[in-house]
């Protein structure tokens, strides 16, 4: 039975140009990774969408492929939620993600409610596959330890 889990990867940007790094475990379960969507969460405040605010560059399996490379913007409805962008990547149980965040937004006085740098933050949003087991192992084993201590 396959099953869909949502990982999300949150990034928080304190200083202009910072790069951010970036370095999670995917937990063991999940085997293919289907769709991304990245976004500003947080942080930014502007009157009108702004097409950059930053790069990203995703790594798989323990830094031994790079499958994403993206340009991240800023939208300034909240209810635009765009959609999933969809990729295949196969993944190795409990393999990291890792890759970086670079912050590349140029502040334009007319764009910007602020006219300085404000923290911000981003989030990244990973669509995967996994396989349920047929089985619960866990609990099958407690119902046979537990049978077994009743005996005696």
């Amino acid at each position: 039975m396959r099953n869909i889990r949502y990982c999300i990867i949150r990034l928080e940007v304190t200083h202009p140009g910072q790069v951010v790094e970036i370095s999670q475990r995917l937990p063991m379960h999940v085997n293919r990774c289907t769709g991304y969507l990245s976004r500003h969460t947080q942080g930014i405040i502007s009157g009108s969408d702004l097409p950059e605010i930053g790069l990203l560059a995703l790594e798989f399996n323990s830094r031994k492929q790079l499958y994403i490379n993206d340009v991240i913007g800023f939208q300034k409805d909240i209810g635009d939620i765009p959609e999933y962008l969809d990729v295949d990547i196969p993944l190795m149980n409990g393999q990291l993600v890792t890759g970086y965040y670079l912050d590349t937004r140029k502040i334009e006085p007319k764009e910007c409610s602020h006219k300085v740098f404000a923290p911000y933050k981003v989030s990244i949003y990973l669509r995967c596959d996994y396989v349920k087991p047929d089985k619960d192992v866990r609990s099958s084993a407690i119902h046979t330890t537990a049978a077994g201590a009743a005996k005696y």
